[in-house]
């Protein structure tokens, strides 16, 4: 695995939940996921890319519609293939923190992610 810029691939997988274009955010996923990747947070398990597609449009369909963006907290570090980041979901208008959480990605020998645990600390109030 190569030098890895931890925040700007947290950056980038924060875009993916956030991304209205639906080629624009498919591209995003398959350029982050591994293609058996796995997302896993308190709900729910999903596994592969074209579920990743789906699931993220659903926040970008869910979240997105209400005025909210997720924002990466650029506190992104990692070894030996984990990264570990916090994110806020805000709204697009005031700024104003609605939620948080934190994410932790396992990334395979080609850097993409193979698993993701999120850990969402407040729930939505939307």
């Amino acid at each position: 695995m190569t030098s890895i810029d931890y925040n700007e691939l947290a950056e980038r997988y924060i875009a993916s939940w956030n991304e209205p274009d639906d080629e624009a955010r498919s591209k995003l996923v398959r350029d982050l996921w591994a293609e058996d990747g796995t997302y896993n947070n308190r709900f729910f398990t999903v596994t592969g890319v074209q579920a990743m597609e789906f699931v993220t449009a659903n926040a970008v369909q869910e979240y997105g519609s209400k005025g909210f963006v997720f924002r990466s907290q650029q506190d992104a570090y990692g070894h030996h293939g984990g990264v570990h980041f916090h994110w806020v979901m805000a709204s697009a208008a005031t700024g104003e923190v609605d939620t948080w959480g934190e994410d932790f990605l396992v990334l395979n020998a080609a850097g993409k992610i193979a698993s993701a645990h999120q850990f969402a600390m407040k729930r939505p109030s939307a």
